[in-house]
């Protein structure tokens, strides 16, 4: 059965699903209205001080939404930010980027760099800079925001040199640049995957890339691509451009700390990893529960290591642990608090958290 928030709006949903086009770089602003019903002014009580947050030329902050969807689906033009706008008196502005296969394909070299989509973004965000201020709004207060993969975006945006000065603050709700989906980190396996499907399998990447701009989008973006669990198969990649090195990398060399940041999770939100587990009356299967692991510095005495492996062994790189697996019910109660509380260090919450420790 689909949720009451997907059937209601069934008839919007649809609409976008058919109306798909890489013309799709739009902004959508939303400005209160001067006259009619307002709330009081929000202040800044909580720091001792009791300031408009408005600045003495009348400009309102800005609030940028980026929206999720894996990097493979959604739009702004679905978010509706007059609510937002109107009770907080700002400036709410939702984007559109490029999606998927024309956003972000990457042979992992120069043919083909990658993270298109997060130009997209960030061309948004130089518009915004320069012509924000016709709206009433304050370039220099703009606060850039998102869940699931748009929150993997924003965090991906305060660590690129793209960015600067574009927006002072940032909000990272559900996902960072270090959740295990929000980087590619094998972008040419994949391009090779879809070219295969589409009788582009040349060898040399220059080559490929010719041969999928000719293929007609649609061709294109109808290829289902099978990627590894937890993982992506199109997405932001390390280009040493846009992304300059490993996100970890860059934040404990600590060169980009000139944004203000909030970060968050909610409990329960690793249920959708764990749809496919069969949760039988005896409890979960050691099979089922191979794929299960958890992320953590400090493991339960029931946890133990798992031998070095090219990713445990790179700079940085965060330990992967199993835990105990021997009788079925020690599996149900691991994965749940692996995948559903967020209170636990689990793998949904470690992200943020470190993300928030090297900050």
């Amino acid at each position: 059965m689909l949720p009451v928030w997907f059937t209601a709006n069934l008839d919007t949903v649809v609409t976008y699903v058919q109306d798909q086009s890489e013309d799709c770089l739009y902004l959508n602003i939303y400005v209160p209205t001067e006259d009619g019903i307002q709330g009081d002014d929000f202040t800044n009580n909580e720091g001792g001080e009791d300031e408009d947050i408005h600045d003495e030329n009348g400009l309102r902050p800005v609030m940028v939404y980026i929206h999720g969807g894996s990097y493979m689906e959604g739009t702004g033009n679905m978010i509706d930010g007059s609510i937002l706008a109107s009770y907080g008196n700002v400036i709410v502005v939702t984007l559109n980027y490029r999606l998927g296969v024309l956003g972000f394909l990457s042979t992992g070299d120069q043919a083909a760099k990658g993270n298109y989509g997060l130009l997209d973004q960030i061309q948004a965000l130089r518009w915004i800079k320069e012509n924000i201020q016709a709206f009433k709004g304050d370039p220099k207060r703009v606060t850039i925001f998102g869940s699931g993969a748009g929150a993997s975006c924003v965090s991906l945006l305060t660590l690129s040199h793209y960015s600067e000065d574009l927006f002072q603050k940032a909000i990272i709700q559900s996902g960072t640049a270090l959740s295990s989906w929000a980087v590619n980190y094998q972008p040419a396996k994949y391009t090779r995957m879809l070219a295969e499907k589409v009788g582009c399998n040349m060898l040399d990447t220059i080559d490929l890339v010719e041969c999928l701009q000719k293929k007609n989008h649609k061709e294109l973006i109808e290829q289902y691509i099978t990627q590894a669990k937890y993982h992506i198969a199109f997405g932001p990649v390390i280009d040493g451009d846009v992304i300059p090195d490993d996100p970890q990398i860059l934040m404990e060399q600590g060169e980009f700390l000139n944004y203000d940041i909030m970060l968050g999770v909610n409990q329960g939100e690793g249920f959708k990893f764990v749809d496919g587990i069969v949760d039988s009356e005896d409890g979960v299967s050691a099979n089922d529960f191979d794929f299960a692991v958890i992320l953590s510095e400090k493991p339960s005495s029931s946890c133990t290591r798992i031998g070095p492996t090219r990713r445990t062994r790179r700079p940085g790189a965060r330990l992967w642990l199993h835990c105990s697996r021997i009788t079925s019910g020690w599996r149900r109660q691991w994965l749940r608090r692996i995948f559903t509380r967020s209170t636990d260090r689990q793998r949904i919450s470690t992200p943020s958290t470190t993300t928030a420790r090297v900050r």
